[in-house]
């Protein structure tokens, strides 16, 4: 291959990436998905053993293959109790969700509202339903890409035209997603098990750069199983798996590890889990080690991905590090407001 068609061909990869991401829009996603719960299901708001739960996460993927993706959530939850029923309770939460990628800065910005009902079922089932509106925002930087016209057959010219014209660089859409969830937790027992089942971008909103293109992003069907088994008083084996599917795209994921408790004192609790997660393919994709260090409400986990598939000549087997952040907070209720039995 001669130099001139070598260097045209390497201007011509950025646009034919670019071509095959709008083609079809696919949603962020994280490899500690199960410290993630707002993007997993809805109806997972206020499911935690507090009341108010603040978590962020922050992911970089592919930095060896020099076009990374940068992804960052945060998000707070809140569970609003009423006195005269002690049987049911509502949530609310906000997620806000930022990722960035390529050469032309592609970005996907969300702020999410959700809400969910939680009704206790008998002392430790829980069911809950919830939902969620927001908005979206995609767009890039054009002025950042390089085509295949800028090669004028000897040098690059960036002075030359693109012969590529964009209606905008920026849109919004609404969202609109639903979701329920099974709680069910062990007397005496840390044990529990979450289930889960989801529908994301319900409205199938547009994805467009160009005003003739109709593009939507297809709904996310999204299972998630959560278990944790207490094996002995300083011991559980934790668990977590999901399954997306959002048109031609499936992507599922396990994780298993087991968290041993330094210290079991009531609000002094002190656990450090270590794990490892495997993200599947139709031939494998990623294997990802995990550590979770819990100091009573305060969790920090960091996980990393290492790269099985074919992908792994360009990236070096290296997917990228991810680290989260959990806090939870608990009220102190008067002594008349009797509330229904806390989750664990």
């Amino acid at each position: 291959m001669n130099i001139a068609l070598k260097t045209k061909l390497q201007l011509l990869i950025p646009v034919l990436v670019f071509g095959s991401i709008s083609l079809f829009a696919q949603d962020i996603h994280f490899s500690q998905f199960y410290n993630a719960p707002l993007t997993m299901n809805p109806a997972l708001t206020g499911i935690s053993k507090g009341d108010i739960r603040l978590t962020s996460l922050y992911r970089s993927q592919w930095n060896a293959a020099n076009s990374p993706f940068k992804t960052f959530a945060v998000s707070a939850e809140k569970k609003f109790y009423n006195i005269n029923h002690d049987k049911w309770w509502f949530s609310a939460g906000m997620d806000l969700l930022h990722d960035q990628a390529g050469d032309g800065n592609l970005s996907n910005n969300h702020v999410v509202l959700t809400g969910s009902y939680t009704r206790m079922l008998d002392k430790n089932s829980f069911l809950s339903a919830g939902a969620a509106v927001g908005l979206g925002q995609r767009g890039l930087d054009f002025g950042e890409f390089t085509f295949d016209n800028f090669w004028n057959g000897d040098v690059v010219d960036y002075n030359r035209p693109t012969g590529e014209n964009f209606d905008r660089t920026s849109f919004v859409y609404p969202d609109l997603s639903a979701g329920v969830n099974m709680r069910r937790q062990w007397p005496r027992s840390r044990s529990k098990l979450d289930v889960g089942l989801a529908v994301f971008h319900a409205n199938q909103p547009r994805q467009r750069f160009y005003e003739g293109d109709d593009s939507r992003l297809a709904n996310r069907g999204s299972l998630f199983v959560a278990p944790v088994f207490q094996l002995r008083p300083d011991g559980d084996i934790v668990g977590a798996a999901t399954l997306q599917l959002q048109g031609p795209y499936l992507e599922s994921l396990v994780n298993v590890g087991y968290r041993h408790y330094l210290s079991t004192q009531r609000s002094k609790e002190i656990a450090v889990q270590l794990g490892f997660g495997f993200r599947f393919n139709s031939i494998g994709d990623a294997f990802m080690p995990a550590l979770e260090v819990h100091y009573h409400d305060l969790m920090v986990g960091f996980s990393w991905d290492m790269n099985v598939s074919e992908f792994k000549t360009a990236t070096n087997r290296n997917g990228g590090p991810e680290i989260a952040i959990r806090y939870i907070i608990h009220k102190v209720y008067p002594l008349r407001a009797f509330k229904a039995c806390p989750l664990i």
